[in-house]
C-alpha cells in the first residue's frame, strides 16, 4: 500500500503488470508492463454491505445507493414538514380552533360536575359545546377527518360517554360513577339533535377508516426486506370459510392481491362481493328495478353525460336502490350481442357499457356492416341516447350511423341516423343524441347501433 487509500497489487512472474485499487475509485485500474493504463468500471454495482467503505479510516467512505434514497427521503419528509406541516400547526384553521374549544368546554364541564352534579353550571357549559359541535357538523364538509382526530374531540368523548365503573373496587365509587354518566347522557340526548348524532358517527366511521391499516413492520431497516419498495408490492393472502359458517359463498383456497394502502373498508367491501349473494344473485322478479316498472312507468331526464339518469345507470343500480353501479351486460341483467359474435378483436361485449373514468379499447373487425345491440330486457320509449369513443385513436372514430330499435330483435326500425357527424373525435369523448319523434305502443326491448359509413379515418370500418 503506498497510500492509506490505494492498494497496489503487482504481478510475481516479472512482467511489471500491476493492479490498482482505490477507494474512490468505482472499479480499478491496470497497468500493462509497457506502462498503459486501463480503468475498469463495474457495469452494475455491489449491494449495502459492500460499499460502506473501508473500516478503520475515518476519512470520507462510499454511500451506497439505498443509504442515499434513504437520506433523500429524509430530507424530503423534512421539507415537507417544515414547510407544511409547521406551519399549519402554528396557524390552524378556524374549524381546528373552534375543535379545541369545545375540547376545552367538555373537559371543564366533566370537571365541575365530578365537584357538584346537582349544580346547573356544568350543564349549561355541556349544552354550549355541544350546540357548537352541532353548527360545525351542519356542513359535512366543515370538518375533515384528520382534524376530527387530531383535536382531541374523540378522546375527550370517550370521557364524556363512558363510565369508569368497571375500574372502581367499592359499591359507593361505582353507583357516583353511574350517577354522574346518567346525568351527563340526559343532557347529550336533549342538546344533541339527531342529524348531529348522525353526522358525528359518520365522521367518527371515517376517522376510524383512516387510521384502521395493515402494519408494515422493518421499513427502514437495512436488512429488513424491501424497504419503501414494500409499497409498491402487492400483499397475497388467502380465503377461509369459519367453521361452522354456511350462509356464505364457499371461497376457500380463493388467492386475494391487495394493495398495501387499500382500507379495511375497501377490503370489506371487496370481499362482502365475492363471498355473499349480491342482488343480481337472485331470481329476476326480485330485482326492485323490476318491481318497480310493474308498478307505474319510470321516466328519465338527461342532464349531462353518464348522468344517474339513464336506464343502463337505473338497471346497474337495481332502480336506484343501491349506491354501487354495476355493468348490467356482466350479471346478465342486460344482454349485448355484435356482428362479431361472442368474441371481439380487442374488449368484452359488456365493455361497450362501461361507465370507468377511463374509456376502455373494445371494438368490431373492420367491417362495413358492423353492429351492436342490446336486449334491456324492458320496453323503453327512448328519448336520448351517449356514446363514448373508446380508448385508441381518434381516426377511428365512428362517423356515419343509425341508431336502431326492435321489439322483437329481428326486425329493426330507425329511431336516429347520422351522416358524417364529427361530435365523437379523441379517444374518450362523449356525445348525446336526442330522438325525435313519438314511440307508439310499448315502445321497444332491443336498440342497436348499426354502421353505415367509413371512421374519422375514411379508411376503416371499425365500430
Amino acid at each position: 500500500c503506498s497510500k492509506p487509500t490505494e492498494l497496489n497489487i503487482v504481478n510475481s512472474d516479472g512482467q511489471q503488470q500491476s493492479t490498482t485499487l482505490k477507494e474512490d475509485l468505482p472499479g480499478f485500474l491496470f497497468e500493462s508492463n509497457r506502462g498503459t493504463k486501463h480503468s475498469f468500471t463495474a457495469e452494475t454495482s455491489l449491494g449495502p454491505e459492500f460499499s460502506a467503505g473501508w473500516s478503520g479510516k475515518k476519512t470520507k467512505r462510499l454511500v451506497s445507493k439505498a443509504d442515499q434514497t434513504k437520506q433523500k427521503i429524509r430530507k424530503m419528509a423534512r421539507d415537507i414538514y417544515e414547510h407544511y406541516f409547521e406551519v399549519a400547526q402554528a396557524t390552524p384553521r378556524g374549524i381546528v380552533a373552534d375543535l379545541a374549544n369545545i375540547v376545552i368546554k367538555v373537559d371543564t364541564a366533566i370537571k365541575k360536575q365530578a365537584k357538584s352534579n346537582s349544580s346547573s353550571e356544568w350543564k349549561e357549559v355541556l349544552r354550549s359545546a355541544l350546540t357548537d359541535l352541532s353548527e360545525l357538523l351542519h356542513e359535512e364538509s366543515n370538518v375533515s377527518a384528520y382534524e376530527l382526530n387530531s383535536s382531541g374531540l374523540i378522546q375527550c368523548f370517550l370521557k364524556l360517554f363512558g363510565s369508569a365503573t368497571s375500574q372502581d373496587k367499592t359499591m359507593k365509587v361505582q353507583k357516583k360513577a353511574a350517577k354522574l354518566h346518567a346525568a351527563r347522557l340526559a343532557i347529550i340526548k336533549e342538546a344533541l339533535p339527531t342529524a348531529t348524532t348522525i353526522a358525528l358517527v359518520k365522521k367518527l366511521l371515517s376517522v376510524l377508516e383512516t387510521i384502521e391499516k395493515l402494519p408494515v413492520y422493518l421499513y427502514d431497516s437495512s436488512n429488513g426486506g424491501y424497504g419503501l419498495q414494500i409499497l409498491t408490492k402487492r400483499l397475497r393472502f388467502r380465503l377461509e370459510r369459519g367453521p361452522g359458517e354456511t350462509g356464505l359463498i364457499d371461497r376457500t383456497g380463493r388467492a386475494l392481491k391487495m394493495e398495501p394502502l387499500a382500507t379495511v373498508r375497501q377490503l370489506e367491501r371487496y370481499l362482502l362481493k365475492m363471498v355473499a349473494k349480491q342482488w343480481y344473485d337472485f331470481e329476476r322478479s326480485s330485482f326492485n328495478f323490476i318491481k318497480k316498472l310493474e308498478e307505474t312507468p319510470v321516466s328519465f331526464n338527461y342532464q349531462s353525460d353518464f348522468d344517474s339518469e339513464g336506464l343502463i345507470y337505473w338497471i346497474g343500480t337495481n332502480g336506484r336502490t343501491v349506491p354501487d353501479w354495476v355493468n348490467p351486460a356482466q350479471y346478465g341483467l342486460v344482454v349485448v350481442t355484435s356482428s362479431e359474435g361472442r368474441n371481439l378483436p380487442y374488449g368484452k361485449l359488456e365493455d361497450i357499457l362501461s361507465r370507468d373514468s377511463n374509456a376502455l379499447n373494445c371494438h368490431t373487425n373492420d367491417d362495413r356492416r358492423a353492429w351492436f345491440a342490446i336486449d334491456l330486457g324492458v320496453w323503453i320509449h327512448p328519448k336520448a341516447y351517449t356514446m363514448r369513443h373508446a380508448r385508441g385513436y381518434g381516426r377511428s372514430a365512428v362517423r356515419s350511423w343509425q341508431l336502431q330499435g326492435s321489439k322483437d330483435g329481428v326486425n329493426w326500425v330507425i329511431l336516429s341516423e347520422h351522416s358524417n357527424d364529427e361530435r365523437l373525435g379523441e379517444p374518450g369523448s362523449t356525445a348525446t343524441w336526442t330522438i325525435d319523434g313519438e314511440t307508439s305502443g310499448q315502445g321497444f326491448r332491443h336498440v342497436r347501433i348499426q354502421q353505415m359509413g367509413k371512421n374519422a379515418s375514411a379508411q376503416t370500418h371499425y365500430l
